[in-house]
């Protein structure tokens, strides 16, 4: 006997990739030298290279990664500074760093890279 699991049976459903808001925080008050970024959200191939690539591309130096991955979810944290040493002080560069990496986790790599 053939069981079929089309698209609309229950087991396909929950293979589905689910929703997971992407989070992403640049703070100065966690290290003494450095500004931290901590991102989250749905992990995918080449995700961390898209973040790293991001991170470059802003004109920052990572001085240290902490990667994690819980099931479907990337929890990243970088330990930045601008190219001269610095911790990132002046707020608009750190909105920029985050509109940057939120778009990161909102657009496919393929995409980038077509772009770029």
């Amino acid at each position: 006997m053939l069981i079929d699991l089309g698209k609309e049976s229950r087991h396909n459903k929950r293979l589905k990739p689910f929703a997971l808001p992407a989070q992403v925080s640049v703070s100065n008050a966690i290290s003494e030298k450095f500004t931290v970024i901590e991102v989250s959200g749905l992990d995918r191939i080449g995700l961390l290279y898209a973040l790293t690539r991001e991170i470059s591309d802003l004109n920052l130096t990572i001085g240290s990664a902490h990667i994690g991955t819980y099931g479907e979810k990337a929890v990243d944290v970088f330990y930045v500074t601008d190219l001269t040493g610095q911790k990132i002080h002046v707020k608009q560069r750190q909105r920029k760093i985050y509109g940057a990496l939120m778009d990161v986790f909102e657009r496919p790599e393929e995409k980038k890279a077509a772009n770029g």
